[in-house]
């Protein structure tokens, strides 16, 4: 028999792919000359260290995962009152209650857990720049990436109210 995922382990996942694209970019980039920003056209407009890169990336890691383990003991133990979901009054009715917060857990655990997962793009990117002479990067996969991020994003969000939250 194949147990559910547990609605937090797309978080778990996701970070844990984030510190690996870290951990390996570490090995990976030289000590100076570390792309840190990029213009549209995938030149770098901005340098710093293999330190600086690190420092910021697992400052904002810990930021989206730290955010997001948040919002997933608010929905799981908190409050509902300033939870915002479509059909409100059929959702928070005491028999559902139990249910809407395993689907709010559920969704926290994919969007921040996918969110992660996609910023392990950027330390990859980072040390593809820099071995590139001159160091730049990849501008049509870069923006294939970005577009397909928007259009899930719409997309899982137009599900949600659509359909996920749709009275039983």
């Amino acid at each position: 028999m194949i147990r559910a995922v547990r609605p937090w382990f797309p978080l778990l996942a996701g970070s844990v792919f984030y510190a690996f694209a870290l951990v390996w970019a570490a090995g990976e980039l030289p000590e100076d000359g570390v792309p840190l920003h990029f213009d549209p056209a995938g030149v770098p407009t901005a340098f710093g260290t293999r330190a600086g890169f690190l420092a910021l990336g697992t400052l904002f890691g810990l930021l989206v995962a730290g955010i997001g383990a948040g919002l997933y003991r608010l929905v799981t133990t908190g409050s509902l009152a300033r939870v915002s979901v479509p059909h409100r009054d059929y959702w928070t009715a005491p028999q559902r209650v139990g249910r809407l917060r395993h689907m709010l857990a559920e969704d926290m655990g994919r969007t921040f857990g996918g969110t992660l997962l996609l910023l392990t793009v950027v330390p990859v990117t980072a040390v593809y720049a820099t071995r590139s002479d001159p160091p730049r990067l990849p501008v049509g996969p870069v923006w294939v990436v970005l577009v397909l991020l928007v259009v899930g994003i719409v997309g899982y969000c137009v599900y949600l109210g659509r359909y996920r939250y749709r009275p039983v």
